[in-house]
């Protein structure tokens, strides 16, 4: 959904538990893409982390939480990135650097070229009517609620934002999210008792998508910041359990509804 166009549904899944009415998380209408993408910008956002904005051909991405695989140069395996914001003929993904691959993407400059495959998994469902949710982003893991925060404005909806950092030296994202009440807390789950919220989006670890979900009264949706193998479905190596049977983060997902879930006592 591009941010000037109108809210609306783009098509779903059938993913969504059958306990429940939440909106399925959506996905591209087409398949994925793979195609060159050409570095233009890349700024650091903290003493680990870089916003690399690419240009090329984004019409695979439908939604907010679609993720990317990144082909990086050397290396045998891709890098999957959740697509922190995009438009026509442009995204933006945020790099934490954790090993050489993504040292590597951390040391290109502008004018370099990337080999990425676009429109992978299922993303957000935007509910509108939802008119006080709470996104909530642990780690890198606020990557995605930018552009989801962008297009919930798009509806007339201002969300509150809440960024879990275990560290305050670790901090960085308010700047993804201009006109918005942004509050960074070490304490995830006491900040969100505190924030007023009718519905809730989180991204992060699946120990603390799956503690929030088993908290929270409110109904949402989670996606699962999860390493993946193959990233594309064939491999099983990210499945979680759900209300039908086991799925695949990363083909499945990465977004699922909270009462979709199973978790163990």
């Amino acid at each position: 959904m591009k941010i000037n166009e109108k809210c609306e549904d783009r098509g779903t899944v059938l993913l969504s538990s059958s306990r429940q009415q939440e909106p399925s998380p959506l996905s591209s209408p087409g398949s994925a893409r793979d195609g060159r993408f050409r570095l233009a910008e890349s700024r650091s956002l903290s003493a680990t982390v870089r916003l690399l904005r690419l240009t090329g051909d984004t019409s695979a991405i439908a939604a907010p939480g679609q993720f990317v695989s990144v082909a990086v140069p050397g290396k045998f395996l891709r890098r999957p990135f959740s697509v922190c914001d995009w438009g026509e003929g442009w995204l933006t993904l945020l790099i934490e650097r954790v090993g050489s691959g993504t040292e590597l993407l951390h040391s290109l400059v502008p004018g370099a070229e990337l080999e990425i495959l676009t429109g992978l998994g299922n993303g957000f469902a935007v509910r509108p009517e939802s008119r006080t949710p709470v996104l909530v982003g642990c780690g890198s893991g606020l990557s995605p609620m930018a552009g989801l925060a962008k297009r919930l404005v798009s509806c007339g909806v201002r969300p509150s934002v809440l960024l879990g950092f275990r560290e305050e030296a670790s901090r960085f994202g308010a700047e993804l999210f201009p006109g918005l009440d942004v509050q960074y807390t070490e304490d995830l789950f006491a900040a969100l008792e505190k924030t007023d919220h009718d519905y809730f989006y989180a991204c992060g670890s699946e120990t603390v998508m799956t503690e929030l979900c088993r908290r929270e009264n409110a109904g949402g949706q989670v996606a699962f910041d999860v390493r993946m193998g193959c990233g594309f479905g064939a491999c099983m190596g990210c499945a979680k359990k759900t209300r039908d049977g086991m799925k695949r983060v990363c083909k499945d997902g990465p977004v699922f509804g909270k009462e979709a879930l199973v978790w163990e006592d």
